[in-house]
């Protein structure tokens, strides 16, 4: 994979230039990402004086933190704090001061950062995690589209009960067991975990070690943990239902987390019966609706005999 040196971007193969700073691709791109135990990233908020409504407002918040540094007088004066990112809320509050300013710059481990990276991607989850009413859970999803086993929904790689997406990485052999390839669910995980490392709660070690511990195969005819998914092919000129993947059995799929949490996902699916009944009823007004509409028909029918038979006898009577 391509890492860009100078902004930490992530680089499609074949690129000659970073999508995100446009500098050019060299061999120091070519990078294996790390995969380290969750280090906190740092960020460094600066800025100069001001002449802004909000720079005492900025100085008095930032002359509170520990970190807290000015250096020069006057109008040449600069101002400097440190935080961990885990502080995102107050680092957002000292950006919304001294952001716009001209001075100013925000660094996150070393990098050129926006307000977007306080908001936006892995932190902005993060900050959502935090409100949650259950956050190891947050991270695991509270819904079934959701649930995963790597302790982050962030990266993209849910756990369907009908299974699909990476659990369709692999393939079967002769006798109907299932491999999974996880060279290539290791390079999705790879991916997701740049573009969302600097979240506080990812811990990357672990994602890496759930994988090791996903197991290499797969029998569906001897786990009770997991089962086929089928769809009906065309075989022989006859459609036949034949094994096309592998699904989890969701209540079960806990045995793959690591740790003392497990989680348990909800489901927005209404209940079978509430739904049967539904069509019953449904159905049920259709028919009466028929059988009105018959009875009406049948009356119209004896009504134009009765008229027919009479003008037959006036004809008769006439004549």
């Amino acid at each position: 994979m391509l890492v860009c040196d100078k902004c930490s971007a992530g680089i499609n193969d074949g690129a000659k230039f970073c999508p995100q700073c446009g500098d050019p691709v060299t061999e120091a791109d070519r990078v294996t990402i790390p995969v380290t135990d969750g280090q906190v990233a740092h960020v460094e908020i600066s800025f100069g004086h001001s002449s802004s409504q909000n720079f005492n407002k900025a100085v008095e918040i930032c002359q509170n933190i520990p970190s807290y540094s000015a250096s020069g007088e006057g109008k040449q004066a600069q101002y400097k704090i440190s935080l961990p990112i885990t502080e995102v809320e107050l680092l957002i509050k000292i950006f919304d001061f001294v952001g716009s300013w001209k001075s100013s710059q925000m660094l996150i481990n070393g990098h050129s950062a926006t307000k977007k990276d306080l908001t936006y991607y892995g932190v902005g989850c993060y900050r959502n995690c935090q409100k949650a009413y259950r956050p190891a859970q947050y991270c695991f999803g509270e819904r079934v589209y959701d649930a995963n086993i790597w302790g982050c929904k962030r990266l993209g790689m849910p756990v369907y009960e009908w299974g699909g997406g990476w659990l369709d990485y692999g393939k079967f052999d002769n006798s109907g067991v299932w491999y999974f390839d996880k060279n290539r669910i290791k390079h999705e995980l790879e991916l997701a975990l740049k573009e969302n490392e600097l979240c506080p709660a990812l811990d990357r070690k672990s994602v890496m070690e759930t994988l090791e511990k996903l197991p290499e195969s797969i029998n569906p005819k001897t786990d009770s943990n997991w089962e086929y998914r089928t769809n009906f092919e065309k075989v022989f000129g006859k459609y036949k239902e034949v094994a096309v993947g592998v699904k989890p059995v969701i209540k079960k799929i806990n045995k793959y987390i690591l740790g003392d949490f497990n989680p348990e996902w909800e489901s927005e699916h209404q209940p079978k019966t509430e739904y049967n009944s539904h069509i019953i009823k449904v159905n049920l007004d259709t028919k009466e609706i028929s059988q009105r509409e018959e009875s009406s028909d049948g009356s119209y029918s004896k009504f134009w005999w009765i008229a027919v038979i009479l003008i037959v006898i006036l004809i008769l009577i006439a004549v």
